[in-house]
């Protein structure tokens, strides 16, 4: 789905990790999507990337996830009598439009959030998203994060090693990986410099970087 407002994506990913989810699917964006609002959650979440929806729905199907689609559609069902049966994957439509005719046709059901007052027709995204993941978690029975103080304890071994999984360069990214490098380069060279107190040569090679296949494992 398109999220126009840049802390959507970011806000998703930070309610995501608090709440026990084990991956994030992107579809048709690259690694470098803005992430702005995660305030440093991101390293915590695995990320897996497509091209085209349908092979994200094959993956979810290969792998026994079960699709909800997060609408007020027909036949919908209140997200607060939990519904869930198992391994689950939530699909989160546009705030303005909603979900497309092809994100609703890859669902398994759908689940809707009621509201109570009369002055907004919908959620912001992100706001829907952190009560449906919350609601999930308490369904699955996670157990709580420790607590030190007035806030939860940030575990960093917990970080992900290998966050981006199917990532598939383009020659933009190719371009800024090898502009990565020689900046790092030449950070090392003046760091050189800085210490030795006489001239320094530093010479290396930068490769672009290379795609290859990955094998989706189950979740």
């Amino acid at each position: 789905m398109t999220y126009k407002k840049k802390k959507n994506i970011g806000t998703i990913i930070r309610s995501a990790v608090a709440f026990g989810v084990s991956k994030i699917l992107i579809v048709g964006q690259k690694k470098n999507l803005r992430t702005f609002g995660h305030q440093r959650t991101k390293d915590f979440m695995q990320f897996v990337y497509f091209e085209k929806f349908g092979e994200a729905v094959e993956y979810l199907k290969k792998n026994n996830f079960k699709i909800y689609g997060c609408e007020i559609a027909e036949g919908a069902k209140n997200v607060v009598s939990r519904p869930f049966t198992g391994n689950t994957a939530f699909i989160f439509g546009n705030e303005g439009s909603g979900m497309n005719e092809k994100a609703m046709k890859a669902c398994d059901e759908f689940i809707y959030i009621p509201q109570y007052g009369h002055g907004t027709a919908s959620l912001n995204v992100s706001v829907a998203a952190s009560i449906i993941l919350h609601h999930f978690a308490v369904w699955a029975g996670y157990g709580e994060t420790g607590r030190d103080g007035f806030k939860y304890v940030v575990d960093e071994s917990k970080k992900i090693a290998e966050p981006h999984m199917n990532f598939r360069p383009t020659e933009k990214d190719i371009r800024r990986q090898q502009r990565l490098k020689k900046r790092k380069l030449a950070e090392l060279e003046k760091s050189s410099l800085s210490e030795s107190g006489g001239t320094a040569t530093v010479t290396a090679t930068t490769e672009a970087a290379t795609t290859s296949e990955v094998t989706t494992e189950s979740a």
